[in-house]
C-alpha cells in the first residue's frame, strides 16, 4: 500500500513488481526484504547501490544512475559486497 502517493514511490513500486516477475528462475526461494531503513549499502560491478531483499541465490539491489534514474535488479550473490558508509558512493536520495 502506497501511502504518500508520491510519483516515486509509484515508480519504485512498480519496478518492483517489474523485478519480482523478472527474478532468475534457478532460484524458487521466498524473497526476502530488509527494513526500508535498514538495508546494507552494497557494490555490484560499478554499481552503488542499497540491497532491498534476496533469496538464497540472488541479491535484489535498488539504485540510482548518474542522471537521478530509478533502477531495480537481480544480481548473484557473489558478485554482491556489502561496504562501509565511508566507503559507498551511491546517491543520498535512495
Amino acid at each position: 500500500m502506497i501511502k504518500s502517493g508520491s510519483p516515486e514511490d509509484v515508480e519504485r513500486m512498480m519496478m518492483r513488481l517489474d523485478a519480482e516477475a523478472t527474478r532468475p528462475i534457478d532460484d524458487p526461494a521466498p524473497i526476502r526484504d530488509f527494513p526500508k531503513y535498514g538495508r546494507p549499502l552494497v557494490y555490484v560491478s560499478g554499481i552503488y547501490g542499497k540491497a532491498v531483499g534476496w533469496t538464497h541465490k540472488y541479491g535484489l539491489i535498488e539504485w540510482l544512475d548518474s542522471s537521478g534514474k530509478y533502477h531495480m535488479g537481480w544480481a548473484h550473490s557473489s558478485s554482491i559486497r556489502r561496504v562501509k558508509p565511508e566507503e559507498w558512493k551511491g546517491s543520498s536520495a535512495l
